[in-house]
């Protein structure tokens, strides 16, 4: 009797070390898992994007948070409180001769925000895709951008500017959005405001 009570013993003491070295293993793990995680979470919107080396701080001619109430060359289209839309008055909107379709122009609280292109065909597509690697940097096919295919998205990132050119190959339609990354965030509380 006195052995199996041994025994016993020596078999429980096993077992809670094993359970000690399995829920020191399991932290240790988890620990590891949540460090890559948040590696991934912080690091991975850096990799996704072609940095911009010298940030234009604007486009289409205006600084971002100037106001576009006093260019002549463009009227507002709509307005919803502070929200402002603006398109171009005369002509065919272009981005450095590129020919657009068509532009409009975001202001929020009176600060310009955003510029927004829409352009057709493929020839447009490689023009302004040449543009912009020229003035902003070679696409690397980083992470997260599809170079083939029938959806194409590309990713210039600045401290102030982020632009992004997405192309549909199947219907040939593409466009264009350039923003400030300090105020085109702000789109999301002003339209929240005013969806219901």
């Amino acid at each position: 009797m006195h052995c199996l009570h041994a025994m016993t013993m020596v078999a429980f003491e096993s077992i809670m070390l094993y359970q000690s070295f399995y829920t020191k293993f399991q932290t240790a793990n988890r620990r590891i898992f949540l460090t890559v995680c948040v590696c991934l979470i912080l690091f991975t919107p850096a990799l996704s994007a072609t940095l911009i080396e010298q940030d234009p701080k604007g486009f289409f001619g205006s600084l971002w948070g100037k106001s576009l109430e006093n260019r002549s060359d463009l009227k507002e289209i709509d307005s919803v409180n502070t929200l402002h839309i603006y398109t171009n008055k005369i002509g065919i909107p272009e981005v450095e001769g590129i020919t657009m379709e068509s532009v409009k122009l975001y202001s929020l609280d009176g600060k310009y925000a955003r510029a927004l292109f829409y352009y057709e065909g493929e020839a447009i597509h490689k023009s302004l895709l040449n543009y912009l690697e020229t003035r902003f940097g070679k696409i690397d096919n980083p992470y997260g951008s599809m170079m083939r295919g029938l959806s194409q998205q590309y990713t210039w990132r600045g401290p102030e500017t982020e632009i992004t050119l997405t192309y549909h190959g199947f219907r040939e339609r593409g466009f264009l959005a350039a923003e400030s990354r300090i105020y085109a965030p702000l789109f999301l509380d002003a339209i929240s405001d005013n969806s219901f």
